[in-house]
């Protein structure tokens, strides 16, 4: 089981729960949501106003705002199959693209002080071998 990463924004644990749920073909509700615990914290409130902003209808137009409002009617606990709209879906993607690219440039670092203590390395036995 992997902790919860609470400092990850709200809007991004939402959006890779969902993803999440997309890739194991399962399906949720807002309610059941509230309840994991990758989302605790959130809230039912939030987790529904941001299902509203990030997916696509569910089930049909409409579908979307009745299986998102959070109230004693019970609708946020229909169970769907919830998927992204493709603007997050793509700002996702390009948020991993940059986290990759940090990871990269990390390496290229390492790397490249890996390479300067090399040529320190072989400049000095040069000196000692002369």
């Amino acid at each position: 089981m992997t902790p919860i990463d609470k400092t990850k924004p709200d809007v991004l644990r939402v959006t890779e729960y969902i993803l999440e749920k997309n890739k194991i073909d399962e399906k949720f509700s807002v309610q059941s949501a509230d309840k994991s615990e990758k989302l605790n914290g959130i809230g039912r409130h939030r987790i529904a106003q941001i299902m509203r902003d990030v997916c696509l209808d569910p089930e049909g137009e409409g579908s979307l705002v009745r299986y998102t409002t959070v109230d004693n009617t019970d609708m946020d606990n229909n169970f769907c199959r919830w998927q992204l709209n493709a603007n997050t879906y793509f700002s996702y993607l390009s948020y991993l693209s940059v986290k990759e690219s940090e990871r990269s440039n990390n390496i290229a670092v390492k790397t490249l002080r890996v390479a300067i203590a090399a040529i320190f390395i072989s400049i000095i036995t040069a000196v000692i071998a002369a």
